[in-house]
C-alpha cells in the first residue's frame, strides 16, 4: 500500500502500511495492529484516530514525557480506555519508529 499521512498525523509514516479488516475485542480494542509483515495496519489507526487523537498525532520526534502526556489527554478528554490506549501508543510507536523504552500499560495519569 502507497505511504501515506494518516490522519491525525502531520508526517509521513517511518513504517510500512497496509490494510486488513479488524475485530472488536471484548475490552473495546480492535485486532490485528500490524500486518504479519509488521506494517501498521491502516483500519486499526482509523479505529484509535478519535479515541488516541493526542498519541497518534505526537509526530517524529517527541520529546521524552510527551507520550505519556499525550496518552493521559486521551484518556481524560477522548475517551480512550487505558488498554486501548496502550494500543494508540503501540500503533503510534510503529507508525513515527519511536525507540522510548516505558511500558504503555503502566503510564500514570495525575
Amino acid at each position: 500500500m502507497a505511504q501515506q499521512v494518516l490522519p491525525p498525523a502531520s508526517d509521513p509514516p517511518a513504517a510500512n502500511l497496509c490494510t486488513k479488516p479488524v475485530t472488536t475485542t471484548s475490552d473495546g480494542n480492535v485486532t490485528p495492529l500490524f500486518c504479519k509483515s509488521g506494517a501498521v495496519n491502516v483500519q486499526a489507526w482509523t479505529f484509535y484516530s478519535s479515541i488516541s487523537a493526542s498519541i497518534l498525532g505526537l509526530g517524529l520526534n517527541p520529546s521524552n514525557g510527551q507520550p505519556q502526556s499525550a496518552m493521559c489527554d486521551d484518556i481524560a478528554h477522548n475517551g480512550a480506555t487505558r488498554t486501548q490506549e496502550a494500543n494508540g501508543y503501540r500503533l503510534a510507536a510503529a507508525y513515527y519508529g519511536w525507540a522510548f523504552t516505558f511500558d504503555p500499560t503502566k503510564v500514570t495519569c495525575q
